[in-house]
């Protein structure tokens, strides 16, 4: 094995393959910002994810203070470890107590990654064989599924898997096929029609947590989410899994469709079903409907089926402060959590409102200065937020009518 590179992610030193001769620094400069090139290194590591691998340990921390874990020994296992990013991350980031009560399993198919893997974690049991295989050797209760590609063919193995109570960690980098711009791929992987436009990511987010839920439907089993994440090429989301055959009978009241451009009927539906604010009228460019609404599928405008429930969890959002996350990560972890304290109060709010798209719906010459939207809208009685999104965003729980007039007040 060829001298590693030492790389600091976190508060955490990581051994790794040195970078291949001959790159350029434009190729390096891209490697640290979106997907991982598998040619930079002779074994796998996605430094664009580093800010993954922070929430993740900061989730963990919290977790492992819940009521959902009551045993001392968690049985963990990230099903696609690589060079052991994640595993060394949470051993060294999280209070030594915490640390200790994992009892954690690596795989991946690549035997040098694992040798990398093995000096980077001593004590950790690494498995060079087929991720699915490994996770149907066992009941495991935190389960980090991070593939180069779509999750899909791992996902009933790891519900097939899991402990009574588990929490699982589900990432895609296929957001092409997330997001409807490979229309075929969306059908085949993900049994859905993803409207490409402004609200394609956070239908994304919909569409995988749908899956998993489905996945998890199968196995008797339910979900509640904890968190979940757009970040530049990867889409992903956290879970709590647990058998209930009854919660896994009700699981069509979780899922549903989003409508662009809706009809007085459709907003009125949605309305009623808890999933727009009340008091909305007039001419708007989303909505979300229950599943048992009447759709035709040829129906451009229509995006679905995906899970129209609450995207994360109030309190476990509530604990992403930037404070914890530099005391347990370090300095640079301050990015991975921006603006996601802000939004726990409106974690059960599904109205995402992108603000370049007001401009079209009221008498402005461009998207307000979003804090002086979020502000106006406060003052006027309502709860609003900042949203961590890729694109300027807010979510609020005001009626639409009052979010163009605050809009429109921006500008007086």
């Amino acid at each position: 094995m060829t001298e590693p590179e030492i790389v600091l992610e976190g508060r955490t030193e990581h051994r790794l393959p040195p970078a291949k001769e001959g790159r350029s620094e434009k190729q390096l400069e891209r490697h640290g910002k979106g997907p991982a090139d598998r040619a930079h290194r002779s074994a796998f590591h996605n430094p664009a994810m580093a800010d993954c691998r922070t929430r993740s340990v900061l989730l963990m921390d919290y977790m492992l203070d819940d009521e959902w874990f009551n045993k001392p020994k968690i049985y963990t296992i990230d099903a696609l470890c690589a060079t052991g990013s994640r595993i060394n991350r949470w051993l060294s980031e999280l209070p030594k107590e915490k640390a200790n009560r994992l009892q954690i399993t690596g795989a991946d198919l690549d035997q040098e990654a694992l040798e990398y893997a093995q000096q980077n974690c001593p004590g950790v049991e690494f498995r060079n064989e087929d991720s699915r295989q490994v996770l149907l050797s066992s009941g495991w209760q935190w389960v980090d599924i991070d593939p180069f590609g779509s999750p899909v063919p791992f996902l009933d193995s790891a519900m097939q898997s899991s402990a009574r109570r588990a929490v699982m960690e589900i990432t895609a980098t296929d957001t092409a096929a997330l997001t409807g711009s490979s229309a075929r791929a969306c059908l085949r992987r993900y049994g859905a029609k993803i409207r490409t436009d402004q609200m394609a990511h956070d239908s994304a987010l919909r569409l995988l947590m749908a899956t998993v839920a489905r996945t998890a439907a199968q196995h008797d089993r339910c979900i509640i989410p904890l968190l979940s994440s757009w970040d530049s090429h990867h889409i992903r989301v956290s879970v709590k899994v647990h058998r209930s055959i009854q919660a896994a009978n009700v699981l069509e009241d979780q899922l549903g469709w989003r409508v662009a451009m809706p009809t007085v009927e459709e907003l009125q539906a949605s309305c009623d079903a808890g999933l727009h604010p009340q008091g909305s009228e007039g001419e708007q460019p989303f909505c979300l409907l229950p599943f048992s609404h009447p759709i035709r599928r040829d129906d451009k405008r229509i995006s679905g089926p995906l899970w129209t429930g609450p995207l994360f969890d109030q309190n476990v959002l509530a604990s992403m402060t930037v404070e914890r996350a530099v005391a347990l990560c370090g300095e640079m972890a301050e990015p991975a959590v921006r603006h996601w304290v802000d939004e726990a109060e409106l974690a059960t709010v599904p109205s995402l409102i992108i603000t370049d798209m007001l401009p079209k719906f009221c008498e402005v010459t461009g998207p307000p200065k979003i804090v002086e939207l979020v502000t106006g809208l406060k003052e006027a009685g309502y709860k609003a937020a900042v949203a961590r999104w890729g694109a300027p965003a807010i979510r609020t729980d005001a009626p639409w009518p009052i979010v163009l007039k605050t809009t429109e007040a921006c500008f007086d």
